[in-house]
Protein backbone atom coordinates (compact mmCIF):
# COMPACT_ATOMS: atom_id res chain seq x y z
CA UNK A 1 0.00 0.00 0.00
CA UNK A 2 1.39 3.35 -0.96
CA UNK A 3 1.84 5.83 1.86
CA UNK A 4 1.54 9.53 1.41
CA UNK A 5 4.72 11.43 2.49
CA UNK A 6 2.86 13.77 4.76
CA UNK A 7 1.15 10.95 6.58
CA UNK A 8 4.16 9.15 7.92
CA UNK A 9 6.08 12.28 9.05
CA UNK A 10 7.31 12.89 12.61
CA UNK A 11 8.64 16.09 14.12
CA UNK A 12 12.18 15.44 12.98
CA UNK A 13 11.17 14.62 9.41
CA UNK A 14 9.03 17.71 9.30
CA UNK A 15 11.88 19.85 10.46
CA UNK A 16 14.13 18.36 7.93
CA UNK A 17 11.57 18.82 5.22
CA UNK A 18 11.00 22.53 5.75
CA UNK A 19 14.16 23.53 7.53
CA UNK A 20 12.50 24.71 10.80
CA UNK A 21 13.33 23.74 14.39
CA UNK A 22 9.97 22.62 15.68
CA UNK A 23 9.19 21.45 19.19
CA UNK A 24 6.82 18.83 20.19
CA UNK A 25 3.53 19.44 21.84
CA UNK A 26 4.90 17.86 24.91
CA UNK A 27 7.73 20.34 24.87
CA UNK A 28 5.26 23.12 24.34
CA UNK A 29 3.09 22.05 27.21
CA UNK A 30 6.08 21.51 29.45
CA UNK A 31 7.47 24.90 28.54
CA UNK A 32 4.15 26.56 29.18
CA UNK A 33 3.88 24.88 32.49
CA UNK A 34 7.43 25.91 33.34
CA UNK A 35 6.78 29.53 32.40
CA UNK A 36 3.56 29.54 34.37
CA UNK A 37 5.36 27.94 37.32
CA UNK A 38 8.26 30.44 37.08
CA UNK A 39 5.86 33.36 36.81
CA UNK A 40 3.95 32.04 39.78
CA UNK A 41 7.15 31.71 41.75
CA UNK A 42 8.13 35.26 40.82
CA UNK A 43 4.69 36.51 41.73
CA UNK A 44 4.84 34.66 45.02
CA UNK A 45 8.33 36.10 45.57
CA UNK A 46 7.02 39.55 44.77
CA UNK A 47 4.20 39.05 47.22
CA UNK A 48 6.64 37.92 49.87
CA UNK A 49 8.86 40.94 49.09
CA UNK A 50 5.88 43.25 49.36
CA UNK A 51 4.88 41.70 52.65
CA UNK A 52 8.49 41.78 53.87
CA UNK A 53 8.77 45.38 52.71
CA UNK A 54 5.55 46.27 54.51
CA UNK A 55 6.86 44.50 57.57
CA UNK A 56 10.20 46.35 57.26
CA UNK A 57 8.31 49.60 56.74
CA UNK A 58 6.49 49.06 59.96
CA UNK A 59 9.53 47.74 61.76
CA UNK A 60 11.79 50.60 60.65
CA UNK A 61 9.08 53.09 61.43
CA UNK A 62 8.67 51.62 64.88
CA UNK A 63 12.45 51.43 65.26
CA UNK A 64 12.85 55.04 64.12
CA UNK A 65 10.14 56.23 66.48
CA UNK A 66 11.52 54.12 69.29
CA UNK A 67 15.06 55.35 68.64
CA UNK A 68 13.82 58.93 68.34
CA UNK A 69 11.97 58.69 71.63
CA UNK A 70 14.93 57.01 73.28
CA UNK A 71 17.36 59.58 71.86
CA UNK A 72 15.07 62.45 72.88
CA UNK A 73 14.75 60.98 76.37
CA UNK A 74 18.48 60.45 76.69
CA UNK A 75 19.06 63.95 75.34
CA UNK A 76 16.74 65.38 77.98
CA UNK A 77 18.50 63.34 80.66
CA UNK A 78 21.86 64.50 79.34
CA UNK A 79 20.67 68.12 79.25
CA UNK A 80 19.38 67.85 82.81
CA UNK A 81 22.68 66.31 83.92
CA UNK A 82 24.63 69.08 82.21
CA UNK A 83 22.33 71.77 83.60
CA UNK A 84 22.68 70.30 87.08
CA UNK A 85 26.46 70.25 86.74
CA UNK A 86 26.37 73.81 85.39
CA UNK A 87 24.43 74.91 88.47
CA UNK A 88 26.89 73.11 90.73
CA UNK A 89 29.82 74.69 88.89
CA UNK A 90 28.25 78.16 89.09
CA UNK A 91 27.53 77.67 92.78
CA UNK A 92 31.08 76.51 93.46
CA UNK A 93 32.45 79.34 91.32
CA UNK A 94 30.33 81.85 93.28
CA UNK A 95 31.71 80.48 96.56
CA UNK A 96 35.26 80.69 95.21
CA UNK A 97 34.74 84.22 93.89
CA UNK A 98 33.29 85.26 97.25
CA UNK A 99 36.25 83.74 99.10
CA UNK A 100 38.67 85.42 96.69
CA UNK A 101 36.89 88.73 97.28
CA UNK A 102 37.26 88.29 101.04
CA UNK A 103 40.94 87.38 100.67
CA UNK A 104 41.47 90.41 98.46
CA UNK A 105 39.99 92.46 101.29
CA UNK A 106 42.52 90.90 103.67
CA UNK A 107 45.26 91.63 101.14
CA UNK A 108 44.23 95.30 101.03
CA UNK A 109 44.14 95.41 104.85
CA UNK A 110 47.61 93.89 105.04
CA UNK A 111 48.94 96.31 102.41
CA UNK A 112 47.38 99.25 104.25
CA UNK A 113 48.81 97.98 107.53
CA UNK A 114 52.27 97.69 105.97
CA UNK A 115 51.96 101.17 104.54
CA UNK A 116 50.70 102.54 107.85
CA UNK A 117 53.42 100.87 109.90
CA UNK A 118 56.37 101.34 107.59
CA UNK A 119 55.31 104.61 106.00
CA UNK A 120 53.78 106.40 108.98
CA UNK A 121 54.35 104.75 112.35
CA UNK A 122 58.09 104.12 111.96
CA UNK A 123 58.53 107.58 110.51
CA UNK A 124 56.66 109.10 113.46
CA UNK A 125 58.75 107.13 115.96
CA UNK A 126 61.99 108.14 114.21
CA UNK A 127 60.87 111.78 114.21
CA UNK A 128 59.96 111.62 117.91
CA UNK A 129 63.37 110.14 118.73
CA UNK A 130 65.06 112.82 116.65
CA UNK A 131 63.08 115.59 118.36
CA UNK A 132 63.83 114.21 121.80
CA UNK A 133 67.53 114.24 120.95
CA UNK A 134 67.13 118.02 120.83
CA UNK A 135 66.60 118.08 124.58
CA UNK A 136 69.33 119.97 126.40
CA UNK A 137 71.61 119.46 129.33
CA UNK A 138 70.37 117.16 132.08
CA UNK A 139 67.04 116.61 130.31
CA UNK A 140 68.75 114.50 127.65
CA UNK A 141 68.07 111.31 129.59
CA UNK A 142 67.16 107.77 128.58
CA UNK A 143 63.76 107.85 130.24
CA UNK A 144 60.63 105.70 130.08
CA UNK A 145 59.39 107.56 127.00
CA UNK A 146 62.56 106.64 125.14
CA UNK A 147 62.27 103.02 126.23
CA UNK A 148 58.62 102.76 125.16
CA UNK A 149 59.33 104.38 121.79
CA UNK A 150 62.13 101.90 121.09
CA UNK A 151 59.93 99.04 122.27
CA UNK A 152 57.17 100.23 119.92
CA UNK A 153 59.62 100.37 117.01
CA UNK A 154 60.80 96.81 117.66
CA UNK A 155 57.18 95.66 117.90
CA UNK A 156 56.34 97.31 114.58
CA UNK A 157 59.34 95.73 112.85
CA UNK A 158 58.31 92.31 114.15
CA UNK A 159 54.70 92.82 113.09
CA UNK A 160 55.86 94.01 109.68
CA UNK A 161 57.66 90.68 109.17
CA UNK A 162 54.50 88.84 110.24
CA UNK A 163 52.41 90.90 107.82
CA UNK A 164 54.72 90.05 104.95
CA UNK A 165 54.38 86.36 105.83
CA UNK A 166 50.59 86.72 105.94
CA UNK A 167 50.71 88.55 102.61
CA UNK A 168 52.53 85.63 101.00
CA UNK A 169 49.99 83.17 102.39
CA UNK A 170 47.06 85.27 101.15
CA UNK A 171 48.57 85.56 97.67
CA UNK A 172 49.22 81.81 97.56
CA UNK A 173 45.65 81.00 98.63
CA UNK A 174 44.23 83.43 96.05
CA UNK A 175 46.32 81.80 93.33
CA UNK A 176 45.03 78.35 94.29
CA UNK A 177 41.42 79.54 94.26
CA UNK A 178 41.83 81.37 90.95
CA UNK A 179 43.31 78.25 89.37
CA UNK A 180 40.16 76.32 90.33
CA UNK A 181 37.98 79.20 89.16
CA UNK A 182 39.73 79.00 85.78
CA UNK A 183 39.15 75.23 85.58
CA UNK A 184 35.50 75.69 86.52
CA UNK A 185 35.05 78.46 83.94
CA UNK A 186 36.56 76.28 81.22
CA UNK A 187 34.38 73.32 82.22
CA UNK A 188 31.31 75.57 82.41
CA UNK A 189 32.03 76.95 78.93
CA UNK A 190 32.36 73.43 77.54
CA UNK A 191 29.12 72.36 79.16
CA UNK A 192 27.22 75.40 77.90
CA UNK A 193 28.56 74.64 74.45
CA UNK A 194 27.25 71.09 74.84
CA UNK A 195 23.88 72.50 75.92
CA UNK A 196 23.76 74.67 72.79
CA UNK A 197 24.57 71.65 70.64
CA UNK A 198 21.87 69.58 72.33
CA UNK A 199 19.39 72.43 71.94
CA UNK A 200 20.28 72.68 68.26
CA UNK A 201 19.90 68.91 67.81
CA UNK A 202 16.55 69.09 69.57
CA UNK A 203 15.23 71.43 66.88
CA UNK A 204 16.43 69.19 64.02
CA UNK A 205 14.19 66.68 62.20
CA UNK A 206 14.42 64.47 59.14
CA UNK A 207 13.17 67.28 56.90
CA UNK A 208 15.70 69.91 57.97
CA UNK A 209 18.94 68.01 57.39
CA UNK A 210 20.89 67.58 54.17
CA UNK A 211 21.33 64.06 52.86
CA UNK A 212 24.72 64.99 51.45
CA UNK A 213 26.14 64.49 54.91
CA UNK A 214 25.84 60.76 54.30
CA UNK A 215 28.60 61.00 51.69
CA UNK A 216 31.13 62.13 54.33
CA UNK A 217 32.39 58.96 55.93
CA UNK A 218 34.95 60.66 58.20
CA UNK A 219 32.63 63.17 59.84
CA UNK A 220 32.40 61.30 63.11
CA UNK A 221 35.32 61.40 65.54
CA UNK A 222 35.05 58.63 68.08
CA UNK A 223 34.77 59.91 71.64
CA UNK A 224 37.63 58.81 73.86
CA UNK A 225 36.15 59.91 77.20
CA UNK A 226 33.82 57.51 78.93
CA UNK A 227 30.65 58.53 80.72
CA UNK A 228 32.23 57.65 84.04
CA UNK A 229 35.22 59.84 83.27
CA UNK A 230 32.90 62.66 82.15
CA UNK A 231 30.88 62.39 85.33
CA UNK A 232 33.98 62.22 87.54
CA UNK A 233 35.73 65.13 85.81
CA UNK A 234 33.43 67.89 87.05
CA UNK A 235 32.91 66.15 90.37
CA UNK A 236 36.66 65.97 90.95
CA UNK A 237 37.12 69.67 90.12
CA UNK A 238 34.28 70.69 92.43
CA UNK A 239 35.50 68.39 95.20
CA UNK A 240 39.08 69.66 94.92
CA UNK A 241 37.91 73.28 94.81
CA UNK A 242 35.65 72.74 97.78
CA UNK A 243 38.52 71.11 99.69
CA UNK A 244 40.78 74.09 99.03
CA UNK A 245 37.91 76.40 99.97
CA UNK A 246 37.20 74.56 103.23
CA UNK A 247 40.90 74.25 104.05
CA UNK A 248 41.35 77.97 103.34
CA UNK A 249 38.62 79.23 105.67
CA UNK A 250 40.63 78.41 108.82
CA UNK A 251 43.45 80.40 107.22
CA UNK A 252 41.10 83.39 107.05
CA UNK A 253 40.23 82.86 110.70
CA UNK A 254 43.96 82.68 111.40
CA UNK A 255 44.38 85.97 109.55
CA UNK A 256 41.66 87.52 111.71
CA UNK A 257 43.31 86.23 114.85
CA UNK A 258 46.75 87.46 113.82
CA UNK A 259 45.48 90.88 112.74
CA UNK A 260 43.48 91.26 115.94
CA UNK A 261 46.50 90.30 118.04
CA UNK A 262 48.70 92.72 116.10
CA UNK A 263 46.08 95.43 116.53
CA UNK A 264 45.80 94.80 120.26
CA UNK A 265 49.59 94.71 120.70
CA UNK A 266 50.04 97.93 118.74
CA UNK A 267 47.21 99.72 120.51
CA UNK A 268 48.51 98.54 123.87
CA UNK A 269 52.04 99.68 123.09
CA UNK A 270 50.77 102.96 121.68
CA UNK A 271 48.81 103.55 124.88
CA UNK A 272 51.98 102.76 126.86
CA UNK A 273 53.94 105.31 124.82
CA UNK A 274 51.23 107.94 125.22
CA UNK A 275 51.05 107.21 128.95
CA UNK A 276 54.82 107.59 129.24
CA UNK A 277 54.60 110.92 127.39
CA UNK A 278 51.76 112.08 129.63
CA UNK A 279 53.59 111.13 132.81
CA UNK A 280 56.76 112.76 131.53
CA UNK A 281 54.86 115.94 130.67
CA UNK A 282 53.32 115.94 134.15
CA UNK A 283 56.80 115.61 135.61
CA UNK A 284 57.99 118.53 133.50
CA UNK A 285 55.03 120.64 134.59
CA UNK A 286 55.56 119.73 138.22
CA UNK A 287 59.28 120.53 138.07
CA UNK A 288 58.61 123.77 136.15
CA UNK A 289 56.05 124.80 138.75
CA UNK A 290 58.51 124.04 141.53
CA UNK A 291 61.30 125.91 139.75
CA UNK A 292 59.07 128.91 139.14
CA UNK A 293 58.03 128.90 142.76
CA UNK A 294 61.62 128.50 143.86
CA UNK A 295 62.74 131.29 141.57
CA UNK A 296 60.03 133.60 142.88
CA UNK A 297 60.98 132.79 146.44
CA UNK A 298 64.66 133.22 145.61
CA UNK A 299 64.00 136.59 144.00
CA UNK A 300 62.07 137.54 147.11
CA UNK A 301 64.97 136.33 149.23
CA UNK A 302 67.36 138.40 147.14
CA UNK A 303 65.25 141.44 147.77
CA UNK A 304 65.17 140.64 151.47
CA UNK A 305 68.94 140.10 151.54
CA UNK A 306 69.47 143.37 149.69
CA UNK A 307 67.30 145.10 152.25
CA UNK A 308 69.34 143.43 154.99
CA UNK A 309 72.59 144.54 153.36
CA UNK A 310 71.26 148.07 153.15
CA UNK A 311 70.28 147.92 156.82
CA UNK A 312 73.68 146.51 157.71
CA UNK A 313 75.37 149.33 155.82
CA UNK A 314 73.33 151.87 157.72
CA UNK A 315 73.90 150.11 161.02
CA UNK A 316 77.64 149.84 160.41
CA UNK A 317 77.67 153.54 159.58
CA UNK A 318 75.86 154.33 162.79
CA UNK A 319 78.15 152.06 164.82
CA UNK A 320 81.24 153.54 163.18
CA UNK A 321 79.96 157.01 164.07
CA UNK A 322 79.55 155.96 167.69
CA UNK A 323 82.98 154.31 167.55
CA UNK A 324 84.47 157.51 166.16
CA UNK A 325 82.76 159.41 168.97
CA UNK A 326 84.23 157.09 171.57
CA UNK A 327 87.68 157.35 170.00
CA UNK A 328 87.36 161.10 169.92
CA UNK A 329 86.39 161.22 173.56
CA UNK A 330 89.31 158.99 174.51
CA UNK A 331 91.63 161.07 172.38
CA UNK A 332 90.39 164.23 174.00
CA UNK A 333 90.83 162.76 177.48
CA UNK A 334 94.50 162.06 176.72
CA UNK A 335 95.04 165.75 176.80
CA UNK A 336 94.23 165.91 180.53
CA UNK A 337 97.06 167.19 182.73
CA UNK A 338 98.57 166.18 185.96
CA UNK A 339 96.77 163.89 188.25
CA UNK A 340 93.63 164.23 186.16
CA UNK A 341 95.18 161.90 183.56
CA UNK A 342 94.00 158.86 185.36
CA UNK A 343 92.15 155.65 184.47
CA UNK A 344 88.89 156.42 186.04
CA UNK A 345 85.61 154.65 185.59
CA UNK A 346 84.73 156.86 182.68
CA UNK A 347 87.99 155.89 180.97
CA UNK A 348 87.29 152.27 181.56
CA UNK A 349 83.74 152.64 180.34
CA UNK A 350 84.91 154.42 177.18
CA UNK A 351 87.38 151.61 176.50
CA UNK A 352 84.64 149.06 177.01
CA UNK A 353 82.40 151.02 174.65
CA UNK A 354 85.17 151.13 172.01
CA UNK A 355 85.76 147.42 172.33
CA UNK A 356 82.05 146.72 172.15
CA UNK A 357 81.56 149.02 169.19
CA UNK A 358 84.55 147.54 167.33
CA UNK A 359 83.17 144.07 167.99
CA UNK A 360 79.74 145.12 166.78
CA UNK A 361 81.12 146.78 163.66
CA UNK A 362 83.23 143.74 162.91
CA UNK A 363 80.22 141.46 163.41
CA UNK A 364 78.10 143.70 161.21
CA UNK A 365 80.80 143.78 158.52
CA UNK A 366 81.08 139.99 158.67
CA UNK A 367 77.33 139.72 158.41
CA UNK A 368 77.27 142.10 155.47
CA UNK A 369 80.00 140.11 153.74
CA UNK A 370 78.00 136.92 154.27
CA UNK A 371 74.89 138.71 153.03
CA UNK A 372 76.71 139.86 149.91
CA UNK A 373 77.92 136.32 149.29
CA UNK A 374 74.41 135.03 149.97
CA UNK A 375 72.95 137.57 147.53
CA UNK A 376 75.46 136.54 144.88
CA UNK A 377 74.65 132.89 145.41
CA UNK A 378 70.95 133.61 145.34
CA UNK A 379 71.36 135.42 142.03
CA UNK A 380 73.40 132.52 140.73
CA UNK A 381 70.61 130.22 141.85
CA UNK A 382 68.11 132.39 139.99
CA UNK A 383 70.29 132.20 136.89
CA UNK A 384 70.59 128.42 137.20
CA UNK A 385 66.85 128.10 137.81
CA UNK A 386 66.19 130.26 134.73
CA UNK A 387 68.46 128.03 132.68
CA UNK A 388 66.72 124.93 134.05
CA UNK A 389 63.36 126.50 133.29
CA UNK A 390 64.44 127.07 129.70
CA UNK A 391 65.70 123.50 129.48
CA UNK A 392 62.50 122.09 131.00
CA UNK A 393 60.27 124.29 128.87
CA UNK A 394 62.17 123.20 125.77
CA UNK A 395 61.71 119.55 126.79
CA UNK A 396 58.05 120.23 127.57
CA UNK A 397 57.60 121.84 124.16
CA UNK A 398 59.19 118.83 122.48
CA UNK A 399 57.17 116.17 124.33
CA UNK A 400 53.87 118.00 124.82
CA UNK A 401 53.60 119.73 121.45
CA UNK A 402 55.99 118.49 118.77
CA UNK A 403 55.91 114.79 119.67
CA UNK A 404 52.21 114.94 120.49
CA UNK A 405 51.56 116.37 117.03
CA UNK A 406 53.56 113.53 115.48
CA UNK A 407 51.77 110.90 117.56
CA UNK A 408 48.42 112.07 116.19
CA UNK A 409 49.49 110.77 112.79
CA UNK A 410 49.42 107.21 114.10
CA UNK A 411 46.06 105.46 113.87
CA UNK A 412 46.42 101.72 114.35
CA UNK A 413 42.63 101.35 114.27
CA UNK A 414 42.71 102.15 110.55
CA UNK A 415 43.40 98.46 109.79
Amino acid sequence: MFDHPLINMNCNNYCNLYGYDYHTTTDWRYNSEQEITAAEEQRELAQRLILEADRLFGQTKDSVMKNKLDVDHRSKVKVKDIEYKCREIEKQKYDLDEEICLLLGYQVRIENANKLLVGDALEVIAECLRLRNCRQSIDLVFDDVEKELLRERELILGINDQLEDLQDKVVLQIRKLRAFVYNLVVDLRCKKNALQIEEHNKNLNENTVELSILNNKNIFKPATISTTEWDRFTLDIISAANKVLVDGRPIRAFFDKCLNKMFNDLVGQSDAVNLAFRLRVEEYLEVIEKLNKQRDETVKNVEEVEETIEKLKNTIGDREAYLALAHTRLSNRTRREGVELCRDELELRLYEEVVQLEHDVQSLQNMMAESVVCRRRLKQSIARISVQLQVKQNSLHIDNELCAKQRKRINYRAF
